[in-house]
């Protein structure tokens, strides 16, 4: 076994206390907070609004820091993932300490893992759904490669209905499906 001997030399001038201080201390305005995240401002004001984010102020001007910026990273992402605000705003009570009563977090605690098992089953038809278009596109780019512009269109359709008839789970209904285990439907948002 051969050992391979190096020697790095390393300077480093920034310590991690004086990048957290610097992060900490980053701030912005409203336009450049909504160009950071593609919106508006009207948006970010509508997030504000319905008390999602509560942005700092001086001089009368908001003011959004680090913290304002993962939080409206979570709720856009919780939007995107077909949330309402109410279901965010549950998962944000929790983590802003605004719910203490033991029932009610053990109530929401409840709800969240019903919601994790639905991510879970959400993720696992995406891997397929990814699964199943990647092969439409290499067979698409395998009858694009092989044949001219005005060739038999009808042979790419057949091919690819082998290639989804040979990943069905022969129940006309599914659409895209590889197999799947017998799973229990679960909520796919959080109840309040």
């Amino acid at each position: 076994m051969k050992v391979l001997d190096v020697n790095v030399d390393v300077n480093v001038n920034v310590s991690y206390v004086d990048v957290m201080e610097n992060a900490a201390q980053q701030k912005w305005g409203i336009k450049v907070f909504a160009d950071m995240f593609s919106v508006t401002p009207r948006t970010i004001r509508f997030y504000e609004d319905k008390g999602l984010l509560t942005p700092g102020r001086e001089g009368g001007v908001r003011v959004f820091g680090p913290r304002d910026r993962l939080r409206f990273e979570k709720i856009m992402r919780g939007k995107r993932m077909g949330f309402s605000l109410e279901d965010i705003r549950s998962v944000f009570d929790i983590t802003d300490g605004v719910v203490t009563d033991r029932a009610e977090v053990l109530r929401r605690k409840t709800n969240f893992e019903a919601v994790v098992a639905g991510l879970a089953e959400r993720r696992r038809d995406l891997d397929i759904l990814h699964a199943d278009m990647t092969e439409v596109i290499e067979i698409a780019d395998e009858a694009l490669s092989t044949t001219p512009d005005n060739d038999n269109v009808a042979d790419l359709a057949a091919r690819y209905q082998a290639a989804f008839d040979a990943t069905t789970t022969g129940n006309p209904i599914d659409f895209m499906s590889g197999p799947s285990p017998d799973v229990k439907p679960k909520p796919s948002h959080i109840s309040t």
